[in-house]
């Protein structure tokens, strides 16, 4: 099959920002640059929690680090079951229909990242870096994944854009799509409307698609654009409900509550109690819960602290493991166990427990009991089987 190289990928914003993404010299790492000017590359701390502790199936893992306010690296690791999309096009066939399930795939990847509040940042919606893996079947079925990064909104706003990403171009040249065909889907993704794109895909597909609301080209917009909290996007969801712009069911606003309750008990320990009209009260600073730690590859107080494998301890119970689902900080590696350690914060103080690890935790030199709680200095070196980490609380 021809393999079509796409360029480099560019989006102009709103006359603010220009993102642009570039290989690096080392395999598997990209540079998101705003080349230009102000806004400078900030991150969205909700994002980064959420990507860590909430990932979604359809999401990549993925490893970054600022490397001055206007560029950013990143690196996706490579799966044995997974290839990228540009390469996986060489062994799987080249028909219209293959195309469309494609495509459809990937914005449904879109949708649930959406869901999850996870930004969509289109210039990484790239052959490259939108990974496939084939799951047979009688009818060729496949499982995408798509990488987004924790960046602010003000980086990733749209306008009108001087030079398309070239993905739909890329995908019709591969799959042989109609010209018109390729030209409507091209102005879909241009514009953002992203869920427009899943409902046409769905439609070539020939799998009916109901849609989720009705919906008018500015709330196709603004449902690509989603807000950076989940207060805020249950503030503007009512707003939107009481302006008569949008027709949901009652099973999918049970399905939205549901969901933005379960991400605020998870992210900010919020009970059952209603979000919107919380009770403010003055912040008690000397309080136990505005004690934070982190753990890191590289050395504190180095800039080699947020190159690497890193994550703040803001939970009271932070498990180590490399079961990503019971994990909160995950290991990619066969050395460490599925719940290797717990680290606590109780007392004013952090305490690590080895959970019965088969490799064992190793603290400062001193290989730990298992099962036990040890209290942590405030900076010391922790080993989890044969992975060194930096502690440091504050």
């Amino acid at each position: 099959m021809t393999n079509y190289e796409l360029k480099e990928s560019t989006l102009q914003d709103n006359g603010t920002s220009t993102l642009q993404l570039n290989r690096t010299d080392t395999q598997t790492v990209w540079e998101l640059t705003v080349p230009d000017r102000a806004p400078y590359l900030f991150v969205d701390t909700l994002a980064d929690t959420a990507l860590l502790r909430h990932r979604p199936d359809v999401v990549s893992s993925v490893s970054w680090f600022l490397v001055d306010r206007t560029s950013l690296k990143f690196s996706v690791p490579q799966r044995r079951a997974r290839l990228p999309l540009s390469e996986a096009v060489e062994s799987i066939s080249s028909d219209p229909e293959t195309g469309f399930k494609i495509l459809s795939k990937t914005m449904e990847a879109v949708e649930i990242a959406c869901d999850h509040l996870l930004p969509i940042i289109p210039t990484l919606l790239h052959p490259d870096l939108i990974s496939i893996k084939n799951i047979g079947g009688e009818r060729e079925d496949f499982h995408v994944q798509i990488v987004t990064l924790p960046l602010g909104n003000g980086n990733i706003e749209r306008g009108q854009a001087q030079q398309n990403l070239g993905l739909i171009q890329w995908m019709g040249n591969v799959f042989h799509w109609d010209t018109l065909l390729i030209t409507r889907l091209a102005e879909l993704f241009d514009r953002g409307a992203l869920f427009d794109l899943l409902l046409e895909a769905k439609t070539l597909c020939g799998e009916p698609y109901t849609p989720i609301r009705n919906t008018t080209e500015s709330l196709h917009r603004q449902r690509s654009e989603r807000p950076s909290s989940p207060l805020s996007a249950l503030q503007e969801k009512k707003a939107s409900d009481r302006s008569g712009g949008l027709t949901i069911g009652n099973s999918w606003k049970k399905r939205i509550t549901a969901r933005l309750k379960q991400l605020g008990q998870a992210l900010f320990g919020l009970q059952t109690h209603e979000m919107v009209h919380e009770v403010t009260e003055e912040l008690d600073l000397s309080s136990d819960h505005l004690k934070i730690a982190q753990l890191s590859e590289g050395l504190p107080g180095t800039p080699d602290e947020e190159l690497g494998h890193h994550a703040y301890i803001l939970t009271d119970e932070f498990v180590i493991g490399r079961d990503m689902s019971r994990s909160d900080f995950w290991i990619d590696s066969f050395s460490i166990s599925r719940r290797h350690a717990v680290i606590r914060r109780r007392a004013r103080g952090y305490f690590v427990e080895d959970l019965g690890s088969k490799n064992g935790t190793i603290l400062d030199g001193v290989k730990l009991i298992k099962h036990r709680e040890h209290l942590l200095p405030d900076k010391c070196k922790i080993s989890f089987a044969d992975h060194v980490y930096y502690f440091r609380s504050a």
